[in-house]
């Protein structure tokens, strides 16, 4: 019997030489380590210090910083049945390309600051006419990089947030809820998609000058309400306006059922646009999505109306708008990469009053009466935090304008 390779009936006298020989091995491992070790520091403090050379850092380590976004590219075709027919490719797609800087600090135990600061990257249209749609090889494309979000917080878990800068108003994407995974292409936002017969009827106030209070969740409640300053808006068509902006969000579950919605309102006041008339519009919005967990089967309904709008335009009589949108599909893993999206939507969109000058041309909506339907897939690839997406959507005008259009984009969306 043997116990490490020495018989167990070894005598103690080999047993005390071959621990010498052990001990002398190790004596030597030392300064054979000494040796190596010079070489390999030295060479990895070297490309320590050519790493923090080439690498961006924060400028203190008190605040946290975080770099986040994605990247979007798409391709496009329109067809308006009248001689329009193009094919075109592009970043601005349905979200553009977005880098955004955020991060935070504790004031004290019940206090947070932060901040966030995001540019958008996008490749708009000069006009959002069909005629000026062009390729981009064509000229037809501007390149601006954006400020899309530059503010600071104050966070309190029981207080809730206050926040001071150019953020977005609390209606922002209120009457876009969904559960299908479709937000890149699936909207019920009528000009998300490039030269739509829509563009220009949006209900949402986008980004400005603001402050704002976004209230702790409360069983499943969240309120938001902000004050904006739009002078810098449409100070360049006459005059000057303030808004008051709020909304109330909701999600939760009941057994297989998840539910998100949301209702936003939005007025306007003490404005004048570029005919001199005094424009106190106001905007309601909201939507509603159900999604049954088991399966993916999922439904979307948005609605919104706008009242006295023409902030922007030149008319003296305003005018109003409405829409209503419905869509439904199934959203679940199939193939073991990432959810697989695929979903039907129909929309309509409608458009009344204002005087002779203040047709829907003359604010960018090809119709007073425009109907919509669409079909689209958008794949998930969860371990690349990426979607690619096609889908198709008809539009159908009651007679002026652009007529019906039709139009495929695709694209695909990375985010970091």
């Amino acid at each position: 019997m043997t116990i490490g390779g020495l018989k167990k009936t070894s005598s103690p006298l080999a047993l005390v030489a071959a621990a010498g020989f052990l001990m002398g091995g190790m004596a030597l491992t030392p300064a054979v380590a000494a040796d190596l070790g010079g070489d390999c520091c030295a060479d990895l403090e070297e490309r320590v210090a050519e790493l923090e050379a080439t690498t961006a850092r924060k400028g203190n380590r008190k605040v946290s910083l975080t770099v986040s976004g994605w990247v979007a590219r798409d391709f496009g075709w329109i067809d308006d049945h009248d001689g329009y027919d193009e094919f075109y490719s592009s970043g601005h797609g349905p979200s553009g390309s977005r880098v955004q800087f955020a991060g935070s600090a504790a004031l004290t135990s019940s206090w947070t600051a932060g901040y966030v600061l995001r540019f958008r990257i996008t490749e708009d249209r000069n006009s959002g006419t069909l005629t000026n749609a062009g390729s981009s090889q064509g000229g037809g494309f501007i390149h601006p990089t954006k400020v899309d979000k530059n503010f600071i917080y104050l966070k309190n878990s029981r207080v809730g947030t206050f926040v001071l800068g150019h953020a977005y108003a609390p209606t922002d994407g209120v009457a876009e809820i969904s559960l299908g995974g479709r937000g890149v292409t699936g909207s019920s936002e009528a000009n998300l998609w490039n030269a739509t017969p829509l563009n220009g009827f949006n209900l949402e106030q986008g980004a400005h000058e603001a402050i704002a209070w976004v209230s702790p969740t409360l069983r499943g409640f969240t309120f938001s309400v902000a004050w904006a300053d739009l002078d810098d808006h449409v100070t360049a068509v006459g005059g000057g306006v303030d808004a008051w902006d709020m909304a109330l969000r909701y999600a939760g579950e009941f057994g297989p059922i998840r539910i998100a919605a949301g209702i936003g309102y939005t007025v306007n006041d003490n404005s004048t646009n570029a005919a001199g008339a005094d424009v106190d519009g106001s905007n309601v919005m909201g939507s509603v999505a159900l999604m049954h967990t088991a399966t993916g089967l999922n439904i979307a309904f948005a609605a919104g109306t706008e009242i006295d709008g023409g902030l922007l335009s030149t008319v003296t009589d305003m005018y109003d708008k409405q829409f209503w949108h419905v869509q439904g599909g199934v959203n679940r893993d199939f193939t073991g990469v990432g959810n697989t999206s695929i979903y039907a939507e129909f929309g309509e969109y409608d458009f009344d009053g204002g005087n002779a000058a203040g047709t829907a041309a003359a604010v960018g909506i090809a119709s007073a009466d425009t109907t919509m339907w669409g079909l689209g897939v958008v794949q998930h690839f969860d371990s690349a935090a990426t979607e690619l997406y096609i889908a198709f959507r008809h539009w159908e005008d009651d007679g002026t304008a652009n007529g019906d259009v039709d139009q495929i984009m695709g694209g695909a969306r990375i985010k970091f």
